[in-house]
């Protein structure tokens, strides 16, 4: 095992209905042969699903059950908690391919390791609508209120924004010795511009950051003198046995599965056999989703398996729940 690997703590975060997805990416670390630290921020667990998680071996817990927003607005409060030279940020909807801990942290510690998104994947239809332009950059508007919010919570920002695209909240990797300054600025931000209560991941009545975490966390990189520059190279999409593989749309595999996650049935599947074979003690009973002798039949349900959510959110919104 590499130092580096040695010396980096990989965070993540959820509450008791996503222990399958959290299991399943400490245990994909595991299959392949990591030996990283996993700090887990959780609300509502369970003694038990502590100790399912506890199995798979160097695992430790932030207790967030006092908090009330949105769990995505404490990544950076919860990566405050590792006690590594180096942190990297996972969301729990996902895996990892094989072993990734030479290319986890950045090549360069002044540097974020962190997908930067292309002008055609920026995600500002909102903005458009609200500012116009031709959505392949973050509107002036929106520029100018995360600067103006960034020096309130920061002290300083730059004049000018170091990109006017966006990069992926969920993942990144960062120097916590160099950069625990930035950690605590992009927490302050969150505290400050993003709801008290519970609204999901997306928040479209917020028009500077209707993303929440990544978009809090773009405004600090962008403008906060000193942020890690992005990396040039996004090193986590590159190689089919070495990937970050984030499973974005409802329903998250352990529920169900999408077309865009089906590609990776066979590989998240395997994580599931694995820790089978290991003796590990699950999170329940493996959900029918998760066995390999079913993949036929959740190809035919993807359709519907794709539509259930969405009927189950409006039904919660036409009825109040």
């Amino acid at each position: 095992m590499s130092e580096q690997g040695v010396n980096n703590t990989i965070v993540t975060i959820g509450d008791i209905n996503y222990l399958w997805g959290i299991f399943l990416l400490i245990a994909s670390a595991r299959k392949a042969g990591m030996r990283e630290p996993f700090l887990v921020g959780c609300k509502r667990f369970t003694p038990r699903a502590r100790q399912v998680l506890e199995g798979l071996g160097n695992v430790s817990f932030a207790n967030l059950d006092d908090t009330t927003r949105s769990l995505t607005c404490y990544k950076p409060f919860t990566m405050l908690q590792a006690k590594t030279e180096f942190v990297t940020w996972a969301d729990s909807d996902a895996f990892f391919t094989g072993n990734v801990s030479e290319i986890l942290p950045p090549a360069n510690p002044d540097e974020i390791h962190f997908r930067m998104r292309p002008p055609s994947e920026l995600p500002g239809l909102m903005w458009k609508k609200l500012f116009g332009g031709d959505g392949t950059a973050v509107p002036q508007q929106v520029l100018d209120a995360w600067r103006r919010d960034v020096a309130d919570v920061g002290q300083k920002a730059s004049p000018e924004p170091r990109f006017t695209t966006t990069g992926s909240a969920c993942f990144c990797s960062l120097s916590l010795a160099r950069h625990r300054e930035f950690l605590e600025v992009w927490h302050r931000l969150q505290m400050k511009v993003l709801p008290e209560k519970n609204v999901g991941v997306v928040d479209l009545s917020l028009q500077f950051y209707p993303q929440l975490d990544e978009s809090t966390q773009n405004a600090c990189l962008a403008f906060w003198p000193g942020a890690p520059r992005p990396q040039d190279t996004f090193k986590m999409n590159k190689d089919r046995s070495r990937l970050f593989v984030h499973f974005i749309a409802q329903p998250k595999p352990w529920q169900g599965w999408t077309r865009r996650s089906f590609r990776f049935f066979d590989e998240y599947v395997a994580v599931v056999d694995w820790a089978q074979s290991q003796g590990l003690e699950l999170p329940g009973p493996v959900p029918s989703c998760l066995k390999a002798r079913n993949k036929a039949r959740m190809r035919l349900l993807i359709p519907w398996m794709t539509l259930k959510p969405k009927i189950v959110r409006r039904l919660r919104r036409l009825f109040g729940k």
